[in-house]
């Protein structure tokens, strides 16, 4: 099972972020990777790796908005 941003999805090899990610955004916020922090168990993922990233059986993955200020 994997979790995204707490709803989870099925998993099967060869499956990306991008993959759920995609599925993600049809029902719920809208979220990139772009203006996103990605984190993997507890790890963050660099946002030029992040739609490629083929994912393992049980990980949960957090995609955060970035925030700015001053």
């Amino acid at each position: 099972m994997i979790r995204l941003n707490g709803v989870e999805y099925e998993y099967r090899p060869g499956l990306s972020l991008g993959d759920i990610v995609d599925d993600y955004n049809l029902s719920h916020a809208k979220v990139d990777f772009d203006a996103c922090l990605v984190v993997i168990d507890s790890a963050a993922v660099p946002a030029s790796e992040a739609r490629v990233r083929l994912l393992n059986g049980d990980e949960s993955v957090y995609i955060v908005p970035k925030l700015d200020g001053g």
